[in-house]
């Protein structure tokens, strides 16, 4: 990269490198990460702080619960034919799970990469780093996987529409993706660059204070305005006063500069009062104190400090107050003329002619004649004040040098310029050096340098001038061999008469290595930088001249570095943009908002044009000045022609779309309601309502009937499974009490188990709850319950299991079967692929499992299995565990608001398995079931209860079941309740003669138990009139059919076969009970169930509405609250028909009587 003047601005190339969008890693040979961009960063969830010089196995390790993982083994192996060729190394897709932090849940996220390692040569043509490039492509695979599911699914329904390129969705991926990270990386760019240049000012601030108070102060200094405040204090004047410069800087000095009288207490005059009122240097009794803010006192000798200029010279000094004797002259004199003779006397003269003072030496003797007689006295005055004056201002500029000398924090000596000899040493230069104060005074300054800095150290001490200032920077030894970087400041100075030198010396080891670091740092991303290919980076002037120039640029818009810097930007756009002023635009928007984002046309050097997107960033210095623009450049030619094959996809996705829309609308009603007759036929046909059946009759009869049904299911999970790829599939979120749903599912399936003998259990934590689509949640359930039932062998075990895990549910269903083999663990839950077992396929759909786990993964969740060949299954999901407050009791998930009393059924049965399953069995069907598994109370709990029927088991201890017969049969208040012996003990004679009503003998299937059940019913009801039942159907067969089913159990029926026929029976006519279809010509179901809601006269109307129509979620809520039931067609729903036909008849007839 190459710039084209000094003032252009220069890049950071760490910033850059940082902030651009790609998803960049880099590794020295040893393969630690030694830096990261921010794009990389969040697409790996991970901190720069984190990872930076750790190894990057060690960082993203392959997940531990993916037996398969491949990703560590595949990068290592791609590292290490970089570093052994030398050469870019091009790696397939890669899957590659991601761990996830601690406050996302941890664990992994299923990742897919696509990788390129490319080498970094050093000056030695070895590799010195690896630039580790990915582009995370998951949600391309993910969506190519899922379009690979539907194109097979297409397939086999002959209805899919074809294959969508893959290329095209990924194309528009990265080009949304390149344009968030990219805004995000310009941003950060020139965080970077303004953070960086407010600390380089900030801290040659630093150093010009502190090599100007090193050279210019004495002791304490505080510095005032005209206006007494203060604006600079040295360290020592901070240390003293308790105030830093920052808290000082404003305020007054008498504030700051606290003094009082020190016997008296009394604030004394400010001395910076008294030298702007006096023009002269002033000082302080000696019997002054300083209070400190820190609390601490200081007595303040009666010296100042004199205040130097630039070049040291001093313009004011203190004296101290003077004595005044008067008269002044007199002494000396009269001393004289007594004879004496006296040396000098220094006396302080001040009167009206002297009036500042000034201080005379004074010598005498007497006057004497000839022959020695006392003639008078001669006295000689020196005036000696400038000398005396001298002299003080040397010793007071001795004793502020020693406490200079002293206290300075950092090494101080003095060494003769002769001999090069150390003079004196202060107590920091002994401490950081090592050395004693002797072993300091015997070396010279040649003793502490590296041998080979000694020629130069002679040279410069030769050359530099006696009474010049002088700086540079050395390496000096400590005592311990350590070597360290200096910076050198020295003062010329007469010392003890010789000619010497004062050395200041600053420690900038550390700086200097962070210096270096620096240095290596950017020059590192520099490197990265100019080596980035997939982007065109380069940076402007404020002109919008061309700074900067980077391989990706290069390779973009094929101009080389030396042809291009310094020329214009604008020379990349068409004629047209350049006309209409587009540059000139651009740039004005950056710097008015920060950034200016666009996509439009660029020019090569060879004239072609390509499609490119452009993020042009201002950049700042500290100050807010305009130092240039950075431009990210992408060519997104191939991705334009991407969005315009998508288009073209989207288009064929939505008609093909809305013709699968109205296939499965045909499918759902037009192919259930044929199968729907044919079922119903064979069933009334399987019933011998016409005549008994040979035995081939019967055979043929059940190949019709297993077909249809197997058809039927067929249909309705490809249905389902087709609603939910185009994500169709409503979920009516409720709270769900999972062991009620548990007790449903086991109900229903326990006959297919009790058929292989298999124990179906199961294990709930009491209290749990879980926010899921009720219906759904079932299926989900049964549909992995009966594939175990399927799956194990006859005698096995199958358990449902619910615990908490945390604030989460987990439900298992569990097997002891043959267990799964890893490498089919997968294949599952794809659709149409079916299990196997012992090598040879299994019936069913092949779509169980894959509508399964797409219904888990709906709710928010992921259906995972556990399994080895030959040691049973589990599967398992998570749903989100519901609180469930204390005083509540388990509700039923969907309440039928029009839902008559129900029956009330007592169960007499001592063992709780048992007895749990027959109120299962009961509850299901909308029986309101209650047990008693104390037979010795059974009378007296009857009696209370007064159910309208009794299930009785026989084998019960302590009370035999026959025993309790009896006494129900001969206790007044419970000798008319109906009781149903369900025993293994197969003596229903027995049982007849004792009372009993109905005698099962186990195992006894729910359909028998409800028979016998709604016979007793029916038969306590006495023998009701035939009530009337409308049926609204179209279609004939499937109304012939209901006809024939409800008159088989004594029902009197009506029909009409539409809308409008419907409407005109019930207006002559009241029935009973309606039994409807949804899908009717001219007036549709839902048109007259309103019809009737809103006339009084058939506002409590029984309506059941049995269809085949494929139901949204607000249908289905509006039926459950204006019908009695609902029943679709697509399940088995003559029974459940029948049965509740018969609760409902049994509760009118109930409420006549």
């Amino acid at each position: 990269m190459k710039n084209s003047s000094p003032s252009s601005p220069t890049p950071d190339f760490q910033a850059l490198f940082q902030s651009a969008p790609g998803l960049y890693l880099v590794l020295t040979p040893d393969l630690n990460i030694v830096a990261v961009s921010d794009a990389y960063l969040r697409a790996t969830m991970t901190k720069r702080e984190e990872i930076l010089g750790r190894g990057i196995f060690d960082v993203f390790p392959d997940n531990p619960d993916d037996p398969s993982a491949t990703g560590v083994r595949n990068l290592r192996t791609s590292l290490q034919r970089v570093l052994q060729d030398k050469t870019p190394d091009t790696m397939a897709v890669q899957k590659y799970d991601i761990r996830k932090p601690e406050s996302e849940g941890g664990g992994f996220e299923e990742r897919f990469w696509s990788p390129v390692n490319s080498p970094v040569l050093g000056s030695d043509k070895e590799v010195a780093h690896i630039i580790h490039r990915v582009e995370d492509v998951t949600e391309f695979v993910r969506l190519k996987q899922q379009t690979l599911e539907q194109e097979n699914l297409a397939e086999k329904l002959r209805t899919r529409a074809g294959q969508m390129e893959a290329e095209v969705y990924q194309r528009a991926a990265e080009v949304q993706e390149a344009n968030r990270r990219l805004e995000a990386a310009n941003q950060a760019l020139l965080r970077e660059l303004s953070e960086r240049k407010r600390a380089q000012e900030a801290l040659a601030r630093s150093e010009k204070w502190s090599s100007t108070t090193l050279a210019s102060v004495g002791d304490a200094v505080i510095a005032t305005d005209m206006n007494g405040t203060v604006n600079f204090m040295n360290p020592v004047a901070e240390s003293l006063t308790g105030w830093t410069q920052a808290e000082a800087a404003g305020n007054s000095m008498d504030l700051v500069f606290n003094i009082v009288n020190k016997e008296t207490r009394l604030p004394v005059e400010n001395p910076v009062k008294k030298v702007f009122r006096q023009g002269k240097v002033v000082g302080l009794a000696d019997h002054t104190l300083l209070l400190s803010k820190s609390g601490k006192e200081y007595d303040i000798e009666d010296s100042a400090a004199p205040i130097l200029t630039d070049t040291g010279e001093g313009f004011g000094s203190y004296l101290p107050d003077a004595v005044t004797l008067y008269p002044p002259n007199e002494l000396p004199l009269v001393r004289a003329m007594r004879g004496e003779s006296f040396d000098a006397v220094e006396l302080f003269i001040r009167n009206a002619n002297v009036p500042d003072g000034r201080l005379l030496s004074i010598t005498g003797g007497p006057l004497r004649g000839e022959d020695g007689t006392l003639r008078g006295g001669v006295v000689v005055l020196r005036d000696i004040t400038e000398r005396k004056r001298a002299e003080e201002a040397l010793r007071q500029s001795e004793e502020r040098y020693h406490l200079l000398f002293d206290s300075n924090p950092h090494p101080v000596w003095v060494y003769d310029l002769q001999t090069l000899g150390i003079l004196d040493v202060n107590h920091s230069a002994v401490e950081n050096y090592g050395y004693s104060r002797e072993e300091f005074l015997s070396l010279t300054i040649k003793d502490i340098r590296p041998p080979e800095d000694v020629p130069a150290l002679l040279e410069s001490t030769l050359k530099a001038p006696p009474d010049v200032e002088a700086a540079g920077f050395w390496k000096h030894y400590k005592k311990d061999g350590t070597l360290i970087d200096v910076e050198i400041t020295s003062h010329p100075l007469v010392y003890r008469g010789k000619h010497a030198r004062v050395v200041v010396a600053t420690d900038i080891t550390a700086r200097k290595k962070a210096e270096e670091a620096l240095r290596q740092s950017e020059e590192r991303f520099r490197l990265l930088v100019s080596e980035v290919t997939d982007y065109a980076i380069l940076m402007l002037d404020p002109e919008g001249r061309i700074a900067s120039w980077n391989a990706g640029a290069e390779r973009i818009k094929g101009y080389k570095a030396d042809e291009i810097i310094g020329q214009h930007f604008s020379r990349f756009y068409p004629t047209e943009d350049v006309e209409a002023g587009k540059p000139a635009y651009e740039l004005k928007v950056a710097r008015e908002r920060g950034r200016c984002e666009e996509e439009s046309w660029r020019i090569r050097k060879d004239g072609s044009r390509f499609w490119a997107n452009v993020v042009t960033t201002a950049l700042r210095d500290g100050t807010g000045r305009l130092r240039g623009f950075a431009k990210v450049t992408r060519d997104i030619t191939e991705h334009k022609r991407g969005q315009e094959l998508i288009m073209h996809a989207k288009e064929r996705a939505e008609r093909t779309s809305k013709f699968k829309d109205q296939f499965l609308s045909t499918m759902s009603h037009e192919l259930r309601t044929p199968l729907n007759a044919v079922l119903g036929f064979s069933d009334l046909l399987a019933d011998e309502r016409y005549g008994p059946l040979n035995d081939r009759q019967r055979r043929y009869i059940d190949h019709i009937h297993t077909g249809g049904k197997h058809l039927l299911k067929l249909i309705s999970d490809i249905l389902d499974l087709s609603k939910i790829e185009a994500g169709r599939m409503e979920l009516a979120r409720e709270d769900v009490a999972v062991a009620s749903a548990f007790t449903e599912v086991i109900s229903a399936l326990y006959p297919l188990a009790e058929k292989k003998s298999q124990a179906l259990l199961q294990q709930v934590e009491p209290n749990l709850q879980v926010h899921a689509d009720a219906m759904r949640f079932k299926q989900v359930l049964t549909n992995l319950v009966g594939n175990a039932i399927k799956f194990t062998p006859e005698g096995g075990r199958i358990e449902l299991v619910a615990h908490q895990v945390h604030n989460q549910v987990k439900m298992e269903v569990r097997d002891n079967g043959p267990g799964i083999p890893p490498e089919q663990q997968q294949r599952i839950f794809e659709a149409f692929v079916r299990l196997t077992q012992t090598g040879s396929a299994t019936e069913g759909t092949g779509l169980g499992l894959a509508i399964t786990a797409r219904l888990v993964e709906l709710h928010g969740s992921t259906l995972g299995i556990e399994s080895q060949a030959g040691e049973g299954a589990c599967f398992y999901f998570f749903l989100p565990l519901i609180a469930i407050p204390q005083d509540q009791s388990t509700q039923t998930s969907t309440p039928v608001p029009r839902a008559r009393k129900a029956p009330r059924i007592l169960v007499i049965e001592d063992n709780p398995a048992t007895g749990q399953l027959i109120q299962s069995q009961l509850a299901s069907s909308g029986y309101e079931t209650l047990r008693c598994d104390r037979p010795e109370r059974a009378t007296e709990v009857a009696a209370e209860l007064q159910p309208d029927a009794i299930t009785l088991d026989l084998l019960m201890k302590p009370v035999h079941g026959f025993e309790v017969l009896l006494q129900l049969k001969n206790n007044p208040q419970t000798s008319k309740i109906p009781v149903i012996v369900v025993t293994i003990v197969d003596q229903p004679g027995v049982g007849t003669a004792l009372g009993a009503d109905e005698y099962l003998v186990k195992p006894v299937d729910k359909a028998t138990l409800l028979a016998a059940v709604e016979r007793c019913l029916r038969s306590r009801g006495g023998a009701a009139p035939a009530r009337t039942i409308l049926v609204v159907e179209d279609d004939l067969a499937t109304r012939e059919m209901i006809v024939e089913l409800l008159s088989g159990y004594g029902y009197a029926v009506t029909t009409a076969e539409d809308g409008e026929q419907a409407r005109a029976s019930v207006a002559q006519s009241l029935p009973e009970i309606v039994i409807l279809d949804l899908m009717l010509p001219r007036i549709s179901g839902f048109e007259l169930l309103a019809e009737w809601r809103s006339n009084p006269r058939t506002a409590e109307l029984s309506v059941f509405v049995l269809t085949s129509k494929d139901l949204t979620k607000e249908e289905e809520k509006y039926i459950h609250a204006h019908a009695e039931s609902l029943f679709l067609k697509q399940n088995s729903w003559r029974e459940p028909l029948i049965k509740q036909l018969e609760r409902v008849v049994t509760s009118l007839s109930l409420e006549d009587a």
